[in-house]
C-alpha cells in the first residue's frame, strides 16, 4: 500500500473521499443520462412512440374530439414527395370506468383518415363499424394500386383505394350486406380420426357455389379430434390480406377461414388446423371470386 501511495503522490494527484464520491456521483449521473437517452430514442422509433408523436401532430390539424388515433402512417401515398397522414380513429369502449384498470375491448364509429402532407386537405370516411381492440390498419402496394385494409379476428374488414383523393369502398361495392365467407360444415367418424368438410355459400353473389366434400385422414398426422373444436366463426374470416397469389405484379385479396382450434389452454401457438382459402381479384374497384380451397395442415 506504501509504494502504491508513494506512486499516487509522484503522479501529483491527492486522494481524498471527497474526490471519489463526486467521480462516482459523476459516473452514475451520466450513466442515468446515456440510459434516459437511449430510451428515448428507442421509444421514439416503436410504434407507440410514434404514434404519440404522429398524434400531437395530427391534433394540429383537425379536431379529434373525443377520438382515439389506433393506428398511423406517415407515408407519401399520392408521390407528390410530401409526407401524408393515414390512420384509423375511433372511440374506446373500455372494460370499466377506470382507464388505468380497464383494457379498450373494442372501437365503435371508426373511420379512415388521410391529410394530405401539401394541401392540409383532409379526407374522412365512416366505416359504419365497430372494431375489436385488436383492429389493424395495413398499407399495401402492387404494381399499379395502393390498398388500404382495415381488419380485426373477429371477421370485420374493410378494403379502400384512393382516387383524386376520395376513398373507393372495394367490398361495399362488392355487396351491400355483410361481407362474409362460407358456411361451414364437418363431420367426424366415430374413431375421431377422419373429417368430412363441405361448404355451403348460401347464395352470396360473390362467392362462387362449392359442391364438394373434401375428406381428411388425420390419423395420418397424429391428430385426435376430441382435442379440437369446431370453428365458432362459421361463416367469417378468421385473417385477410393482400397477396399477389399468382406472380403477375397485382395484389389479390385472400381470406382464410380456420377450421379446428385446439382445446388446450396452455398452448399458445399453433391453436388452429385446417383452413378455408377464397382468393378474389379486385377489379374495377370489386372483389371477383378467383377460387377456393380447403386444406388441412398443422
Amino acid at each position: 500500500m506504501k509504494i502504491i501511495s508513494e506512486f499516487i503522490k509522484s503522479l501529483g494527484f491527492t486522494f481524498s473521499f471527497r474526490r471519489l464520491k463526486r467521480a462516482i456521483l459523476l459516473v452514475i449521473l451520466f450513466s442515468i443520462i446515456g440510459v434516459g437517452v437511449y430510451l428515448f430514442y428507442e421509444f421514439e422509433a416503436s410504434e407507440s412512440g410514434l404514434r404519440f408523436i404522429y398524434t400531437h401532430e395530427v391534433a394540429k390539424a383537425m379536431d379529434l374530439e373525443d377520438n382515439t388515433i389506433i393506428k398511423i402512417y406517415k407515408k407519401d401515398i399520392n408521390n407528390d414527395r410530401n409526407q401524408d397522414f393515414v390512420f384509423i380513429m375511433g372511440k374506446e369502449q373500455r372494460s370499466g370506468d377506470n382507464a388505468l384498470n380497464s383494457i379498450v375491448e373494442l372501437y365503435k364509429d371508426v373511420e379512415f383518415v388521410v391529410i394530405d402532407g401539401e394541401k392540409g386537405e383532409i379526407t374522412k370516411y365512416k366505416t359504419q363499424k365497430e372494431f375489436k381492440s385488436d383492429v389493424a390498419l395495413q398499407i399495401y402496394e402492387d404494381e399499379e394500386e395502393m390498398y388500404f385494409l382495415i381488419s380485426d379476428l373477429s371477421g370485420n374488414v374493410e378494403l379502400y383505394n384512393l382516387y383524386y383523393g376520395d376513398v373507393i369502398d372495394i367490398i361495399g361495392n362488392t355487396t351491400d350486406k355483410e361481407f362474409l365467407g362460407y358456411t361451414i360444415y364437418t363431420n367426424k367418424d366415430d374413431k375421431n380420426s377422419k373429417l368430412e368438410v363441405s361448404l355451403d355459400n348460401f347464395e352470396k353473389e360473390y362467392l362462387k357455389e362449392y359442391t364438394k366434400t373434401k375428406k381428411f385422414d388425420l390419423s395420418e398426422l397424429g391428430i385426435n379430434l376430441l382435442d379440437y373444436r369446431e370453428t365458432y366463426l362459421r361463416d367469417r374470416f378468421s385473417k385477410v390480406e393482400l397477396n399477389d397469389v399468382d406472380n403477375d405484379g397485382a395484389l389479390e385479396f385472400v381470406a382464410y377461414q380456420y377450421l379446428l382450434y385446439d382445446l388446450d389452454d396452455t398452448k399458445q401457438e399453433n391453436k388452429t388446423i385446417g383452413e378455408v382459402k377464397t382468393v378474389f381479384e379486385i377489379k374495377d374497384n370489386k372483389l371477383k371470386f378467383s377460387k377456393v380451397e380447403i386444406k388441412m395442415q398443422d
